[in-house]
């Protein structure tokens, strides 16, 4: 049995359901031991295989969907056992009535590391090679990247092999980052001749996912000429005693898959919560239709053939954009509600001119009133401009995007993106950190954002950059990054150092608009504190001596003044703007700044 012959078939390819879920539902065992059941308990997986083929299953999937280092925390010489396990019993189960799919799908970094994961992939499909695998399903997909690569290959190493690719999206019809299904398959549009067919599984129940069939299939038709493959969960799932379970009924989803099926897609089945007896009522009523399945006759609209006002922009975006130089400065919210103060320091910025009021999010890990609210009364109260800091550390993306669609709502239009300071040990225990995505992949979701919903007013994306670690060429691959993702301009950490001008230098060469940090010091104790006890930061003694422990407050701030401006004149040159670390709230030594470094 190959898969050309099944497709010539008149009726769609019938996939096999869920293995996970069911695996679960059926053993009682953790989701987490599915995979490694391959080697444990092969009789079992034969078993669920077996099963789905008697149900009517053509397409068997391998159980072999997390089984990655990360997924399993297993090194990879066990993930590629598992692999090779799960390929054969798929392959022994599919006999001669069904098709055996090498299953993949993303992998997913733990935390905020950033490491490059495409050997893990290219040693998987090895070695599914090895067994023989023909067939290869990349499925569950939010992005493309960077399965073109895989299936790219895949093709040059085995050229008769078949390659479908499919995604998942949310009932709203976008992915995890806010991508919608439309612009996913304009991606695969310019590499289709790497795929043999194309679907979307997972993300939705089979009513919702019913008019994105309708929707893909269609796109098809017109621009890829790809097989479709529909695969639905069964329904939406409910927790029961720290079980993921789907109440769905068997009779229900098989009668919605059959409405999917009447739009003529090539190939239908199940994912998440559905079981052998899904596919088998589905299977039934697919072959109690006497005529072949009707071919869906939607166009597809063009994207850009509708006219759309020019985007509008703020004023700091419009400023950058025009090669302007532009002031920020940065005020940190306060550990309790009121803001008052915050105002008043609010306002002494916005009489000295400052383009830009930035907010911190929870710096140190500490907790301080939530940026987005505390920027939103600061704009709406003095009219100043706000940069609110976007932290991946405490949020995932769910919390993200519902705390961009905050931003826009509250008139905001610039946006720091930070990955975010790490837990320190000591709270560990009891804070949680998330790092559900890095900046890089946050500035991606706001782009593709961007591009959708805030599409009529987009934000202007920010990100962190350091030019005083010691391996500046890494952090010049993170900002090249970030460009890439949608940045636009970047926040320095303090730069005391005019060494450190050469890698401001190669990142503006790279088309980053760099404003450079000052943080003026107010004391001797202040100094040494900031040299000693902050990361990122390295003050020179030269600076540290010109003040002493016995200098009065108003002496002290008056060379913190003077060495701030000393030092934003030998940076003035190199930098699109500055700035500025505000001290302990105390506006008034950075307002100084900013009118003295107009005149510069």
């Amino acid at each position: 049995m190959n898969l050309d012959t099944l497709l010539k078939q008149k009726r769609p390819v019938i996939t096999d359901g869920a293995m996970g879920t069911y695996f679960t539902q059926k053993t009682g065992f953790s989701i987490h031991e599915c995979e490694w059941a391959n080697i444990s308990r092969p009789e079992l997986i034969s078993e669920i295989h077996r099963e789905y083929v008697k149900a009517g299953a053509q397409f068997l999937r391998t159980n072999t969907f997390s089984a990655n280092t990360k997924s399993l925390g297993r090194p990879l010489a066990d993930v590629l056992e598992i692999v090779r396990a799960g390929y054969r019993l798929a392959k022994e189960a599919a006999g001669c009535q069904a098709v055996a799919a090498a299953d993949m799908t993303a992998i997913y970094p733990r935390g905020d590391e950033e490491t490059d994961l495409l050997p893990e992939y290219l040693a998987i499909a090895d070695a599914f090679l090895s067994e023989g695998a023909e067939v290869f399903l990349f499925e569950t997909l939010t992005e493309l990247s960077p399965f073109d690569q895989i299936a790219d290959y895949l093709k040059k190493k085995k050229p008769e092999c078949k390659v479908l690719i499919s995604f998942t999206v949310s009932p709203e019809g976008i992915t995890r980052l806010g991508v919608p299904l439309r612009r996913l398959l304009d991606e695969v549009k310019p590499h289709r001749e790497l795929f043999d067919g194309i679907g979307l599984n997972c993300g939705c129940g089979p009513a919702h996912i019913l008019k994105f069939a309708r929707e893909l299939l269609s796109y098809s038709r017109q621009y890829l000429s790809l097989p479709v493959l529909v695969m639905p969960n069964a329904g939406y799932p409910a927790m029961e005693e720290n079980r993921t379970v789907f109440d769905t009924s068997p009779e229900y989803f098989s009668h919605q898959a059959v409405r999917i099926a009447e739009l003529g897609v090539d190939m239908i089945g199940g994912c998440c919560g559905t079981t052998p007896k899904h596919l088998q009522l589905l299977s039934r009523l697919i072959q109690k239709k006497r005529e072949p399945l009707a071919a869906v006759t939607t166009t597809v609209t063009a994207v850009g053939s509708l006219e759309k006002s020019a985007p509008r922009e703020s004023r700091f975006a419009q400023k950058l954009r025009k090669g302007e130089f532009v002031m920020a400065a940065e005020l940190d919210p306060p550990y309790g509600s009121r803001v008052d103060k915050l105002l008043t320091a609010c306002r002494v910025l916005q009489n000295s001119g400052v383009d830009i009021v930035t907010i911190s999010d929870s710096p140190m890990a500490r907790v301080k009133l939530d940026p987005v609210v505390c920027g939103a009364k600061l704009q709406r109260e003095t009219g100043m401009e706000v940069l609110p800091h976007f932290c991946c550390r405490d949020r995932n993306v769910n919390a993200l995007r519902a705390m961009l669609l905050g931003a826009q709502c509250e008139n905001i239009r610039t946006i720091l993106a930070v990955t975010g300071d790490h837990v320190p040990e000591l709270d560990r225990g009891y804070i949680k950190p998330v790092f559900n995505v890095t900046s890089a992949k946050l500035m991606e979701m706001i782009s593709q954002m961007n591009q959708d919903v805030f599409a009529d007013s987009p934000f202007t994306i920010g990100g962190a950059f350091n030019p005083n670690v010691a391996n500046s060429k890494a952090e010049l691959a993170r900002l090249e990054k970030k460009l890439k993702a949608g940045a636009v301009f970047f926040l320095t950490q303090p730069v005391f150092d005019e060494g450190r001008i050469s890698t401001v230098k190669e990142a503006r060469e790279m088309g980053a608009k760099m404003l450079l940090g000052i943080m003026p010091l107010v004391s001797y104790r202040n100094a040494v504190y900031m040299n000693n006890e902050v990361p990122g930061i390295q003050i020179p003694t030269a600076y540290v001596n010109r003040f002493s422990p016995e200098m009065s407050r108003e002496e002290a701030q008056r060379t913190g003044i003077e060495i701030a401006l000393e030092i934003a004149e030998s940076l003035r040159p190199h930098a699109d703007g500055f700035y500025f670390m505000t001290p302990f709230n105390r506006a008034e030594i950075v307002a100084e700044l900013i009118e003295k470094c107009r005149e510069m």
